[in-house]
């Protein structure tokens, strides 16, 4: 999938558009689980496509919420790699999960306007009704 159709496809109301990282297990689960149930899904695999600072910045916005609350800041790779970092610009928090995606806080569900980060995979059962 090239950059330019993300958001073109996020917004259908005919298919999920998941973004995930293949490494995450839940993200794996509710891939699984919507290939099974036959449901169209566009998948994002965070581990071979790189979103861009903007395409962050806008599901940060869709889901109300600030571009640092996307970022799981106990992932062991957070801890590795900048140990007690926490107060810093929004740019900084764009820069680090375009350069290590692993550290998305959860995979981020998709589908017309509605947006959400799932925590589990019973989520998405929600998300589809």
């Amino acid at each position: 999938m090239t950059q330019s159709n993300f958001m073109t496809l996020a917004n259908s109301d005919k298919q999920l558009t998941l973004i995930y990282h293949s490494e995450e297990h839940i993200g794996r689960q509710v891939l699984a689980y919507t290939q099974a149930e036959n449901i169209p899904i566009h998948d994002i695999d965070l581990a071979h496509v790189k979103l861009t600072p903007t395409h962050w910045a806008e599901l940060a916005s869709k889901m109300r919420i600030n571009v640092k609350d996307l970022v799981n800041t106990e992932h062991p790779d957070f801890s590795q790699k900048f140990e007690s970092v926490v107060n810093l610009l929004e740019n900084d928090w764009l820069t680090l999960l375009v350069q290590n995606p692993e550290i998305l806080k959860g995979p981020i569900l998709i589908k017309g306007d509605k947006i959400a980060m799932l925590s589990n995979p019973q989520d998405m059962l929600h998300f589809v009704k």
